[in-house]
This record gives structure tokens, sequence and C-alpha cells, in this order.
């Protein structure tokens, strides 16, 4: 079982409010308040390596807004690959209100399975048919009842006729949403009449066979032009294959069905929308630069990468290029001074302390990157510099356990999904 941890403080050092120990040398320093006081208490933590930070304040006023947007009787689902650690979707699954969750890994799903036995998961891609086999082979006796509670994912007639085989080899009644196709062009059905033919399918095998809903993704809609008239067409689309399907299987429509799109980029959209019954979201909770939009725009950063500083030089030296280290200097002024700092090379952007770059002819490190800064910034060694992800489905996994802040102060250690 994963467990949370609370953080240990380094040694001799007490549990006290950041604020409170903030060094008069810090006063004015290289960051914000809000990074010099995490700075400073990162550096009284004990941790002494890379990791992501969770600001918890943070992700509550963005789980709240989410929350305002996404109301009963609507189904909020938490995307799980966008936040891949247990206590953390445990901890917005009970700030949110909801058990509903989108998976995209068997191994996450196995885990969700024993650890979140009251979970509702909608598949978020259609997996290959010898993964959905790898799950039943690795679930466990208990609670969670995978009939009811889990909806498979099917793209295309192919994969269903996989999934019935594999349902009825073990004797299970496996749950069907079908993938639509409404504009992404990923994947998915591409006309009402294979949809047709799916459910034909479906209702032919009510042993081990049952049709929960439709999933449409489009994140398209965020990134073209006319937003609103893309969004019109999109919803459209859905529509056309829904009312098509239920003109063709009515029996099949009879009970509450899952009628599922957005993501972070586009939940706002449906907030009037009457139509769909469940939308998803789970980046715009932490915010990578990926999701600096117009559509998030009153959604806060909530995560960072912090990394040491092991070194420091007052000029840039490049191994046989030393001769040149004033010229770096000259012909920029951020190329002033050169800072190592423990690891590197993540898919991230440079946060605090401002005007920090990454040395191009250095290149990345995954070791020790070199930094660039003018002589403004003050850094120092054991300092840290502060990153923000691009994106946080695979950044997180990176560095073990996540970090959590609260009120600026570390708080505790989360681990993360294992990816097998």
């Amino acid at each position: 079982m994963m467990k949370r941890r609370t953080f240990l403080l380094g040694a001799g050092t007490a549990a006290i409010g950041t604020a409170a120990v903030l060094r008069e040398s810090d006063q004015g320093g290289p960051y914000s308040p809000y990074f010099m006081n995490l700075n400073h208490s990162l550096q009284h933590s004990g941790l002494a390596r890379p990791a992501i930070i969770i600001d918890l304040d943070k992700v509550d006023a963005n789980i709240d807004q989410v929350r305002s947007f996404i109301r009963t009787p609507k189904t909020y689902r938490i995307v799980v690959k966008s936040l891949p650690s247990l206590p953390l979707l445990q901890y917005i699954m009970k700030r949110a209100d909801t058990n509903a969750l989108m998976a995209f890994h068997q191994p996450f799903l196995n885990t969700i399975a024993s650890e979140c036995p009251t979970a509702d998961v909608l598949m978020g891609k259609p997996l290959p048919v010898a993964a959905a086999a790898s799950f039943y082979r690795e679930l466990k006796p208990g609670q969670f009842d995978s009939q009811k509670q889990l909806q498979w994912l099917i793209d295309t007639p192919e994969r269903l006729s996989h999934y019935q085989a594999l349902a009825q080899s073990l004797g299970v009644k496996m749950r069907i949403a079908l993938e639509l196709d409404i504009g992404l062009r990923r994947g998915g059905f591409t006309d009402s009449i294979s949809v047709a033919a799916a459910l034909d399918s479906i209702a032919a095998d009510p042993t081990h066979l049952e049709f929960s809903g439709f999933m449409g993704y489009e994140a398209h809609i965020a990134k073209l032009p006319g937003m609103q008239r893309v969004l019109r067409n999109t919803v459209n689309n859905y529509r056309e294959f829904y009312d098509a399907a239920k003109a063709s299987h009515p029996a099949l429509f009879s009970g509450r069905l899952t009628l599922n799109t957005a993501g972070s980029q586009t939940y706002q959209l449906y907030q009037d929308d009457t139509f769909f019954n469940d939308l998803c979201a789970g980046s715009g909770l932490v915010m990578p630069t990926d999701f600096d939009i117009p559509t998030l725009s009153s959604h806060q950063p909530a995560a960072f990468i912090a990394a040491p500083v092991l070194k420091k030089y007052n000029s840039v030296q490049l191994a046989g290029l030393e001769w040149a280290s004033g010229l770096f200097a000259l012909s920029n002024p951020n190329r002033q001074q050169a800072f190592y700092i423990y690891g590197g090379n993540w898919q991230a952007e440079y946060e605090s302390p401002p005007g920090l770059k990454r040395n191009a002819i250095w290149g990345h490190s995954s070791n020790q990157e070199m930094v660039n800064a003018s002589n403004r910034v003050s850094l120092k060694v054991d300092d840290y510099v502060f990153m923000r992800p691009r994106q946080s489905e695979f950044v997180f996994l990176q560095f073990g356990d996540l970090v959590t802040v609260r009120g600026g102060d570390v708080s505790e250690s989360w681990p993360v999904f294992q990816q097998s």
C-alpha cells in the first residue's frame, strides 16, 4: 500500500513557519517573496535533491475553480495520468467530492482498484487486449467490482471482438464505452454505421458485454482559430453519433449512460451545456506551462521543479573556449554568471529567480545542467532554482516522491505511481 509520509526535517531544525526563519541576508534576494520562502523551507527540510513541489493551497484553489464550473448533475472525472500519485488523487477526490477517475495505464488501474475501492473508472484510451487481460490477472479480491465500476474504452469493431473474446474466456461482463472521433482525428469510431455494428455485438451478448456510453475527446477546440465555431461543430458531431445510435438501439439507452467529453483546456466551455453529463480535468489542477492558455487564466501554477545549486562561477567557462568567457558576458548580460544545478534536462521552463537561461553551447545535462544569469541574480550554492514543468504526466514520474507544501512550509512526501 502506498502511504503518505511526513517530511523529515534536517537534523536540529525545528518545524516552524518559513517566515520566522528567514535569514536577514535573504531579504531582497533573487526571489519573489513566495519563492524566497519556499527556498528557505526546502533548505531546512533536509531534502537536498531535485523534486516536484506541489503547493496544496494552489491546488485547492484550482479544484474549487473546476467545481464552480462542473456542478451536479454533471460528473467531474479526474484525469489520473496528469496527477500520477495515489495520495494526490485521493486528496483531490476528497476536496472535489468525486470518485470518478479516468485512467490510461494498466498498472495505474490495478493500483486504483486496490486502493480506491469505491472509484468509478472510465478508461481514457483503448488498451491492447493483453493489457486488459493483465488487469484481470492482477486484480486483487476486494470491494472493487470491475463489472460495475469500470468502463473499458473501445475504438474499433476489431478491438471490441478481442475484448468480447477475453470476457467470454474469463466469464466476466465488461462495460463498454465507445470512443468517438468528433474532430480530433486521433482514432475512434468515425461513422454511425460502425457504431451501430458495435452496438449490435454488444446487444447480442448481454452476458459478457454492456454498453455504458460514449467518450469523445476534443482538445483541438482550444488550439484552432474560431473556438466557438469549432465547439459548435464538435458538439454537433457528438450529438449526431448519439442520436443515430439511440435510434438504432433504443433499448441500450434506457438507463443513464456516460456522455463524456472535455479536458482541462475546454471544461469551462460546457458550463451551460445540458447534453454532456461527464467532464474531465486533470492538468489544470497543477498547471504545467503547456496549459497557460486563455481558458485557464483563472488557474494558478501549483507544481514546480526545485533543484539545488551545486556550483557557482562568476563567469561562463566552457572547455576549449576559456578565452571567450568575457565575450559571453559582453554579448549578453544574462551570461555573466554560471550555475550548475543538481540534475537537469527536464521538460520545464525556468521560473525563479527570473532571468535564468540554459547555456545552449554547453547543451543539456541530466546530471549537472549549466544555467546562466546576470550579476543581478544573487544565487548561492545550496539555494534552489525553480522551474515549471511543461506537462505533468511524464515529468512527475521522474523525481520519486512528490513534496507537498502547505502555507509555504514543506509538509509531506507523497509517492507516485509505478509504471509497471
